[in-house]
């Protein structure tokens, strides 16, 4: 299958695309508020976001540095909002020196964590920023019951308060045994902001859902939309996806993908399954394939599934 230029360019906008939804608009709204509020009147609020893998965290991320973008002014850096990427075994020094590189220090790999913190905060005045994001913060849970993610969390509580900006935490939902077993951040912290997946036993969530199909179907612009009053169709999406709105644009791109190929001019059931299959589950065949005529209708997250989340065991100790 080779694609036009036109038919690339395409795929790469959908992938790149923010869908607004009211989860997401409220989310966003809590969001630039905290950084308003710093801004406008120097009062920083703190705020954790929480949510699955693909839910749209990321994306809530960079529409807010994309609203308060980065500049120069009279040979100044200045960086209104500062996005940190928590490290995979995050220590007091590898933190430091990624929130370095961010604040666009050279010399970010040198001198002591000591030394490291008060560049940070020196760099966060310089550079004028009003919020800072910390993403990733799941990294402090899945060390287990290692000291270091309770020395990090002292640390991280200690440039908050030093700092006086707007904060927000996010990561994967069980992030939050941080705040449950830090009890100095879970004080800092009590502004939460949930985002789930789509669910279609509640009528407000299906509309939602039901609204970025449009907008996919729409972008993608073939003569033949799908019907959203068609259950089945509609249905099938949800499953294939787990109401996942990352998994809801892959599976939209590889039909398309499948229409073009197929001379379809519409995304039709057989364009859903073979994207299944390509671009979500690749043994997800026959009826297991939420688009197969034999499909139950049933989640596809047990063990082995697309979609099976592990239980986390609560393995931190109470850090106060």
């Amino acid at each position: 299958m080779t694609l036009t230029i036109e038919q690339q360019q395409k795929i790469a906008s959908l992938r790149t695309l923010f869908i607004n939804h009211p989860q997401f608009d409220r989310a966003y709204d809590v969001v630039t508020h905290a950084y308003q509020m710093k801004a406008h009147v120097n009062s920083a609020l703190n705020i954790i976001c929480v949510g699955q893998s693909g839910t749209g965290k990321s994306t809530l991320k960079e529409k807010v540095k994309i609203t308060y973008p980065a500049q120069r002014n009279n040979e100044k850096k200045i960086i209104p909002v500062l996005v940190v990427d928590t490290p995979s075994v995050p220590t007091i020094k590898n933190m430091a020196e990624e929130m370095l590189i961010q604040l666009g220090d050279p010399r970010f790999n040198k001198g002591s964590a000591i030394d490291k913190t008060n560049r940070v905060l020196n760099y966060l005045i310089k550079c004028e920023v009003k919020m800072i994001i910390f993403d990733e913060l799941q990294h402090f849970i899945d060390q287990g019951n290692r000291r270091t993610p309770h020395e990090v969390a002292d640390w991280l509580k200690t440039v908050i308060d030093k700092a006086q900006v707007s904060t927000v935490l996010m990561g994967l939902d069980r992030c939050e045994e941080l705040l449950e077993v830090n009890e100095q951040l879970r004080r800092r912290f009590t502004r939460r902001v949930n985002i789930h997946p789509f669910n279609i036993q509640d009528k407000e969530s299906v509309k939602s859902f039901l609204g970025v199909i449009k907008v996919l179907d729409e972008k993608i612009g073939l003569p033949i939309q799908i019907n959203l009053e068609d259950t089945e169709i509609i249905k099938s999406i949800y499953f294939a996806t787990n109401g996942i709105i990352d998994y809801m644009v892959k599976l939209f791109i590889g039909a398309y993908e499948q229409a073009i190929n197929l001379e379809c001019n519409g995304l039709t059931k057989e364009c859903f399954q073979i994207a299944f299959c390509e671009c979500i589950w690749i043994e997800g065949d026959g009826e297991l394939n939420p688009f197969h005529e034999k499909f139950r209708h049933k989640k596809l997250d047990k063990p082995g599934m697309p979609f099976h989340r592990p239980k986390q065991s609560k393995s931190l100790r109470v850090a106060v």
